[in-house]
């Protein structure tokens, strides 16, 4: 396998990743109920058993293979040192996401639809002789009473002309769920299946899609605790200030 190859997959791959990590938004306890029961319904995913990946002290990656596309679906979990509001501040600081994600062009917002709601671009910089890369997305978050966060990303590709230099992926469905364990530290668990287009083969694609994720993950674990926004707080987001402060 070329190096050329190798980075080009990698950068697919953390597109993906990118694109999953954007959120933006707080909605109403009506309006989560509303989408949750929607898209995150387990009766609406695949029974098809998940295959770990690899695993540490602090990360876990699965996956499986949805049958009726082929496309692979991931999970990974996560511990972090960080509060819940420097965590949303890390992701939702566009300018430095070139600083733990890989080859990253371009990060920018195109839509507010609300405080609540915005859609979101990211553009990578392809190489040689694979057109350009993006995927944009709509996406929002809120707390639940135990202070825990859940996170919804939905494509959005259609709100946005595709221009003829560029390759768009589709987000098929991805869900994320952010629980304090204790003051400063994190559990983060998401799920999510991408359709990455083009012509990359599946044998190619999964293992540098689970390496991509991984290094990704080490990225933000090395870079998350020394945030400037670790000091920052969010009006709507509670962190937790002493283990019994959740309801776990």
């Amino acid at each position: 396998m070329s190096k050329h190859v190798n980075k080009f997959i990698t950068l697919k791959v953390q597109l993906i990743f990118c694109a999953l990590l954007s959120f933006y938004s707080m909605t109403t306890l009506a309006v989560q109920n509303t989408v949750l029961e929607t898209n995150i319904n387990p009766s609406s995913i695949q029974s098809t058993p998940w295959k770990l990946w690899q695993e540490d002290n602090f990360f876990n990656v699965s996956y499986r293979v949805d049958n009726s596309t082929n496309l692979i679906e991931i999970r990974a979990q996560a511990k972090f040192e960080s509060t819940l509001a420097g965590f949303l501040y890390f992701i939702e600081d566009l300018p430095m996401t070139h600083n733990w994600l890989n080859n990253a062009e371009s990060a920018k917002l195109i839509t507010t639809i609300s405080p609540s709601e915005h859609i979101f671009k990211t553009r990578f910089n392809a190489i040689w002789p694979f057109a350009d890369r993006e995927v944009i997305v709509h996406s929002r978050y809120w707390q639940n009473k135990d202070l825990s966060i859940d996170i919804l990303v939905e494509d959005a590709g259609d709100t946005v002309a595709i221009t003829e230099d560029v390759l768009r992926m589709q987000v098929i469905s991805a869900f994320w769920q952010i629980k304090p364990i204790q003051p400063k530290q994190i559990d983060v668990t998401y799920q999510f299946k991408v359709d990455p287009k083009g012509n990359i083969p599946k044998w190619l694609l999964k293992p540098m899609t689970l390496k991509g994720i991984w290094n990704t993950l080490q990225n933000m674990k090395e870079q998350l605790p020394h945030s400037k926004h670790q000091q920052r707080t969010k009006e709507n987001i509670q962190e937790m200030l002493n283990v019994s402060n959740a309801k776990i």
